[in-house]
């Protein structure tokens, strides 16, 4: 098809995505030319219709470890997010985002920021081509539906018919150059994989009922002498919601587990790998097995009310000597509750670190379990 308006346009090829035992697969295009990414390495086709000659290229990536997702042990925590000291302030945040992707799915990323960047632009022709539409067709319908001009001023009204026509033409053109620059993405699950990644997310729905989920931004280490705290060590923290979700550099029909954290940046977790997003054209694809997740169990001192599904494990005070003891040298001294919470940290090696507490510690548990299952099932064979 030969494109009238705007010439520098490439239709983007059809997505397959397929889960099975042996690892994700990424089909790309179709013949003459096809990519696939699978668990091995990458292979390029590029065949010659109507001649039988093709040639196959095939390149290793490097083997990963499993999973390491290690369920809450009794390590204890405490903060206490008023008191201030001069210890450097630790910021838990990832790296950019263009240094995460897994090497196996850096292939799929170009593709996906190629339509995306392709869809931006027509997406800004197509708003100015409806707005001259609806100027060039209003200015020709003044005169079409009148008597006097059109017989008068015959050119002057043919040329408004003409610039109609052409604005119409323009915005039709744009709109299928916007539906061609979507990826169509299929995916397909394997029976076992499909049944664990369903529980994956009922389980994962059920995480998104703590009554109370934060975000960890900073961790600063206490004075415990200095400011009479238990504490050893304050966090700045910010609640956040997850939810089911879609990411729209995916076109799924299927909403998948979201988790958003107060930095900025999103985590959509698709059959075969996790989208990791900080802005428009800022993302990541991340392995399930290429990141690790460890869960502990914290004691944290809320100021705050206590939310409904956590646990009550002890009482401080705002002034407290070495032995949790009143300081009554304190004025106005209070009592806080020492609460139970579950904390998940989220890494790879390639720099992504984040850090999230559950009110319900069950929860995260169950979820993890699901997760941990789910990634076992595809990358057992892949590593055997």
């Amino acid at each position: 098809m030969s494109w009238r308006f705007r010439q520098s346009f490439t239709v983007v090829p059809g997505l397959r995505l397929s889960l099975s035992s042996r690892g994700l697969s990424a089909s790309i295009g179709g013949s003459p030319l096809t990519l696939n990414v699978g668990p091995h390495g990458v292979t390029e086709t590029l065949s010659i219709p109507g001649t039988g000659i093709s040639y196959r290229h095939h390149e290793s990536l490097p083997s990963n470890g499993r999973p390491s997702i290690d369920l809450p042990s009794n390590l204890p925590q405490q903060s206490l997010p008023q008191f201030t000291n001069t210890a450097p302030v630790e910021h838990i945040h990832s790296a950019s985002t263009e240094l995460l992707t897994s090497e196996t799915l850096k292939d799929l990323k170009r593709l996906i920021q190629t339509a995306s960047k392709q869809r931006d632009e027509i997406s800004r022709d197509l708003d100015s081509a409806l707005t001259e539409k609806i100027e060039a067709v209003s200015r020709f319908d003044k005169w079409d539906t009148g008597f006097l001009f059109k017989r008068v001023f015959k050119s002057a009204f043919e040329k408004r018919r003409a610039e109609a026509g052409t604005a119409t033409d323009k915005v039709t053109e744009l709109e299928e150059q916007l539906r061609l620059s979507t990826i169509a993405t299929h995916i397909e699950i394997e029976k076992e994989q499909a049944n664990l990644y369903y529980l994956l997310k009922d389980d994962f729905s059920a995480l998104c009922e703590c009554n109370s989920i934060w975000d960890v931004k900073t961790r600063q280490a206490t004075d415990q002498y200095h400011e009479r705290t238990i504490a050893n060590s304050r966090i700045e923290r910010e609640r956040v919601k997850f939810n089911l979700a879609s990411c729209d550099l995916i076109e799924w029909d299927e909403k998948v587990p979201h988790i958003r954290n107060a930095k900025g940046g999103s985590f959509f977790f698709y059959p075969g790998f996790i989208v990791y997003r900080t802005a428009r054209e800022a993302f990541s694809l991340i392995e399930y097995h290429d990141m690790k997740g460890r869960a502990s169990l914290v004691q944290f001192q809320e100021e705050d009310n206590v939310p409904s599904d956590a646990k009550v494990i002890g009482q401080t005070w705002a002034k407290c000597n070495k032995d949790g003891s009143r300081d009554k040298r304190f004025a106005n001294n209070y009592q806080i509750p020492i609460a139970q919470y579950i904390q998940v940290t989220l890494k790879n090696d390639s720099g992504l670190w984040e850090e999230f507490h559950f009110s319900n510690p069950q929860r995260l548990i169950t979820f993890l379990e699901s997760l941990n299952n789910f990634t076992s099932s595809f990358e057992a064979v892949a590593n055997g």
